[in-house]
């Protein structure tokens, strides 16, 4: 629809290198422009986020040496950017995204989710690594994923009732002094409200939903997603089912609706959408570690049937989100907000 095509559209949480990592390694090239940018165009996404590494070795090319499998997820993205070059930019600034727009190309960002790569060696959690992630063109930073890392504690040890370590505060004013966006998905409820008193710039929760609508830990209280708005960031919605109904199924609209109620409670300029999409066909049996307790005893896999909400199972139905947008009533001003100009806000506010 010309609205969608009009907008830019923002996916803030991605998995595709799950997939093209695995595609590198059979020795291909140039994945991304022959097999991802079609699919991506085909969705009408034009900026995404998309993660190199983190807590799981799903993230990190398979390999439990965190810190080198992240280093190379990362590489191979780069790989990719300069044979995909017609196709994508990778982007470190909000100039370079208006370029990678004007230019046509889908604009390019990475981030990592979990702090498992900063300790290079057991217990020796560095900064150094933080800025050398920097360095190779890391912009944005999850905290935790499901577990407990040398920052803080996952939704999975929501029980603990801890806050950030020593480490993690000093990780959250390192973001602040590089330019660096913090991502506070699958951080516990302490932990959360550490970052918001620690950050002096605006946070975002890129993949999480409304726990007044639908009551998963993942999912933010109103009080948390309050704190966002005052703090000028974002919460970006997920389209994993489970965190949008508690019913065996979700549908568009229930997705929607935590739009609806994110908009009521605080605002528009407030929402915006990461997906948190696994693209391809293999991730199941290459993505995750097949050993149990790769992340304290916490096994993900794939559930039963397809774990996102139905007519939204991958990235090449995003425009069916503008479609339910307008359906809701929502203003061409407003669903280009929610599309990605409320996360491009903090981008340029963070990244310069």
């Amino acid at each position: 629809m010309q609205l969608h095509n009009q907008a830019v559209v923002l996916d803030a949480h991605n998995h595709i290198m799950i997939e093209l990592a695995y595609q590198r390694d059979r020795g291909e090239k140039a994945v991304f422009s022959r097999y991802y940018a079609p699919r991506i165009r085909q969705g009408g996404v034009n900026v995404i986020m998309m993660v190199v590494g983190g807590d799981s070795t799903s993230l990190t090319d398979r390999s439990d040496l965190f810190w080198w499998g992240s280093v190379r997820v990362m590489d191979m993205l780069l790989q990719e950017a300069e044979e995909s070059s017609d196709t994508m930019a990778i982007c470190l600034n909000s100039s370079d995204i208006d370029d990678a727009l004007a230019a046509g190309k889908i604009a390019v960002l990475m981030t990592l989710e979990g702090a498992r790569p900063l300790t290079g060696k057991l217990n020796m959690n560095s900064l150094a690594i933080l800025r050398s992630f920097y360095r190779q063109g890391l912009r944005q930073f999850q905290l935790v994923d499901m577990g407990r890392n040398c920052v803080g504690d996952g939704h999975m040890e929501e029980r603990t009732g801890s806050k950030l370590t020593r480490f993690g505060v000093d990780v959250v004013k390192e973001c602040n002094r590089l330019g660096m966006i913090i991502d506070v998905a699958h951080l516990n409820g302490p932990g959360f409200w550490d970052v918001i008193e620690i950050s002096e710039d605006p946070i975002v929760d890129t993949h999480s939903c409304a726990r007044a609508l639908c009551d998963h830990v993942r999912n933010r209280t109103d009080e948390q997603i309050k704190a966002l708005a005052q703090n000028g960031g974002v919460l970006g919605l997920s389209a994993m089912r489970n965190y949008v109904s508690s019913r065996p199924t979700a549908t568009i609209d229930d997705l929607i609706r935590h739009v609806d109620h994110v908009a009521e409670l605080v605002g528009i300029d407030y929402v915006g959408l990461g997906l948190d999409h696994f693209e391809g066909e293999i991730w199941t049996d290459q993505g995750w570690d097949p050993a149990p307790g790769y992340m304290e005893g916490v096994y993900v896999g794939q559930s039963e049937g397809s774990a996102f909400v139905d007519g939204l199972e991958d990235i090449t139905k995003f425009p069916a989100v503008t479609e339910a947008l307008v359906r809701h009533g929502y203003s061409d001003t407003d669903i280009k907000k929610v599309l990605g100009e409320n996360f491009l806000r903090v981008y340029r506010h963070v990244l310069g």
